[in-house]
């Protein structure tokens, strides 16, 4: 006699939304958001269950991948774990303000939580343009830096490059803090008409509000270093994640702007505050030194941009 018995299984879940938030750039909106998926730790070699077009995490491992749409957000049904975890958002593609290439990327929460069965819960994932620090997180001090420099600092938002465009408008900076960029004579734009060339970035890319920092910024930013040269440059506020900033040598004798130094082996960057006549204020520094001195305006040094 054969008895056949109807099994069925049920499986608890919750809800998990991604959200992504780009209010630091010049537009809300972002393309070609591709193989997303969501980690809860553990090892990665993970199975899942459900109908093969909407499977859900099971274990310690990754949802399937999936697609974030421009509505800014998707949900993924997944299986909470036992005990507080961190959640991890992996992005296989993105292109933010149809500029910006953010791929490969692993964004993890700073803190663990605990999913529970049944309920609904979101994670922003929020991009930030530029490098912005805490107080706390400016830590070299070997060359007097103050808790009033931490604190004015800490208000800054620095480029992650230094500008590189010619022309009078729609400027943009280096994708990366380890290209030189272009030089550019004192409060002059690259094609020498008066005018500070950080306000000419393309809004679309960087919204506005950007400009060449002032010596007394520059003042604090020389002393919160330990003067040391790495990788051919310096690291600023913090020698992991702060401002890294190239001995990109410059245009010297009224150089003017231009794509390429005529001298190396130290860095030049223009502030935004005259002195004299034919003088102004640039921040200076090489090996074991960094300081703000007085150069010709109508040398060509390095720009980086701040807000």
């Amino acid at each position: 006699i054969s008895h056949n018995l109807s099994v069925s299984f049920t499986q608890k879940l919750c809800k998990l939304t991604v959200k992504l938030s780009l209010s630091q750039f010049g537009s809300n909106t972002f393309t070609n958001c591709t193989g997303v998926y969501v980690s809860q730790g553990g090892n990665a070699s993970a199975w899942t269950i459900g109908p093969s077009t909407n499977n859900v995490s099971a274990n310690t491992g990754n949802t399937p991948t999936f697609s974030i749409a421009n509505s800014s957000t998707a949900t993924v049904r997944l299986v909470p774990f036992s005990g507080t975890r961190a959640i991890t958002v992996h992005i296989g593609t993105l292109k933010l303000c149809n500029y910006f290439n953010v791929n490969n990327r692993n964004m993890t929460s700073s803190q663990n939580v605990q999913l529970q069965a049944g309920r609904s819960y979101t994670i922003t994932l929020k991009f930030e343009l530029g490098i912005q620090l805490a107080a706390s997180d400016i830590t070299p001090t070997q060359n007097g830096c103050t808790a009033s420099d931490k604190t004015n600092l800490a208000k800054l938002r620095w480029a992650t490059g230094n500008l590189k465009s010619m022309g009078n408008a729609n400027y943009v900076w280096a994708p990366s803090q380890t290209e030189t960029g272009y030089y550019y004579a004192f409060n002059k734009l690259y094609d020498g008409s008066n005018g500070d060339p950080c306000s000419k970035l393309n809004t679309a890319y960087y919204g506005t509000g950007w400009r060449t920092p002032s010596r007394n910024e520059c003042l604090s930013l020389s002393r919160c270093t330990n003067k040391t040269k790495v990788n051919n440059g310096m690291w600023f506020m913090n020698n992991s994640k702060g401002l890294f900033l190239l001995l990109a040598g410059a245009r010297t004798w009224s150089g003017g702007s231009g794509t390429a130094a005529t001298e190396s082996g130290y860095a030049r960057y223009w502030t935004s505050t005259n002195n004299s006549g034919s003088i102004a204020y640039s921040f200076n520094f090489e090996n074991n030194k960094a300081e703000v001195n007085s150069s010709t305006k109508g040398d060509g040094f390095s720009v980086r941009c701040v807000k």
